[in-house]
């Protein structure tokens, strides 16, 4: 059912990785003169994927996209940052979504069943009714759409038939983007112990490649604020995670934001805290700091969400002692700092 031609749109299909050991290529090969188009497609992924969170979807040579693929992966595990493959793989999902929307209900049921072993039946269109294109297995569904926001993908906004959860052709492909996503965080490659002779330089352009976008490593590099060894558990647990590359959900972000914003921290550091997030977009989150700040929209300064909330979205992470003595993080920072500096703990208010 899958042409060469689909294997240059979806790289990440089982059928391309059968179709590149067919092949029998090595690392030399790849690094000869002929192979040429394939470094340079390969360079351009990652270049579009680090800079721009998202991998055009453009191609002339086939042999090149399908070959590019996996080489873009390797030179990324070569780098050893796993917060530059999480946002390839973002990247590289968003270019699948653009291009399974437009595909057959056919091709995508094929694509949803063979590649990820997933549930689910097409749908013939019924007179009067409103269109779905597929029922999906609810367990598949809820696997995906787990980190979906938008209202419409809750499960109580949705058609659910005996297990079974209608959704549109489109829908489908938004799906399909979560799996993908998932699929080539799982897959990346693990790196050989030295890097190759013969990719050297392109692992090298790579890092600087990461370096310019993603900003240097920062794992232990707190926002200069005020009493950094004040901070709650899960603001630390948040910062390390988006510093590690890994997905922080909404809440989480506006906890964070929120938190560093009213404990004086400053802007351009509040930026910085998001920069090595997959999805990073500097112009966005300046906004959004700019505006949990006080200094767009409505000229309203937000404060840090209650605890209580915090634990209802996933957000508290392993509280301590002092955790079981105040509401907001806010107040867990004073009271830290009041330790620190030797003046005691000091509860809330009932």
């Amino acid at each position: 059912m899958l042409t060469r031609a689909d294997l240059a749109k979806y790289p990440f299909l089982n059928e391309a990785s059968d179709y590149i050991k067919e092949l029998g290529i090595s690392i030399v090969d790849i690094a000869s003169p002929d192979f040429s188009p394939v470094l340079e497609r390969a360079e351009k992924r990652l270049e579009e994927a680090l800079s721009k969170g998202r991998v055009s979807n453009e191609f002339s040579n086939e042999n090149a996209e399908i070959l590019s693929f996996p080489v873009s992966n390797l030179i990324l595990s070569l780098t050893g940052e796993e917060r530059a493959q999480r946002r390839f793989a973002l990247a590289e999902s968003k270019r699948a979504y653009e291009l399974l929307r437009q595909e057959s209900p056919e091709k995508l049921d094929y694509i949803a069943r063979t590649t990820f072993g997933w549930k689910l039946s097409k749908i013939d269109a019924q007179p009067g009714k409103r269109y779905y294109d597929f029922a999906i297995s609810l367990a598949d569904y809820l696997r995906n759409s787990v980190h979906l926001k938008e209202p419409k993908w809750k499960l109580p906004n949705r058609i659910l038939d005996h297990g079974l959860v209608y959704a549109t052709r489109e829908e489908l492909a938004r799906l399909l983007e979560e799996e993908v996503r998932r699929r080539i965080v799982d897959r990346s490659s693990k790196p050989p112990g030295e890097i190759p002779k013969p990719l050297q330089p392109k692992v090298e352009r790579t890092r600087g490649l990461i370096t310019k976008w993603l900003g240097a490593p920062s794992h232990y590099e707190l926002p200069r604020v005020p009493s950094p060894e004040a901070m709650p558990p899960c603001v630390r647990h948040l910062i390390d995670n988006l510093a590690e590359g890994k997905n922080v959900q909404h809440m989480g972000r506006f906890a964070l934001a929120s938190f560093l914003v009213n404990i004086g921290a400053g802007e351009e550091d509040i930026v910085k805290a998001f920069k090595p997030a997959s999805d990073f977009s500097e112009r966005m989150t300046r906004y959004q700091v700019e505006h949990i700040a006080g200094k767009r929209g409505g000229r309203t300064k937000y404060t840090c969400p209650m605890c209580t909330t915090l634990k209802t979205h996933g957000v508290c992470y392993k509280p301590d002692d002092i955790c079981a003595t105040i509401r907001n993080p806010l107040s867990y920072y004073k009271s830290k700092a009041r330790i620190l500096t030797g003046k005691g703990p000091k509860r809330e208010p009932s």
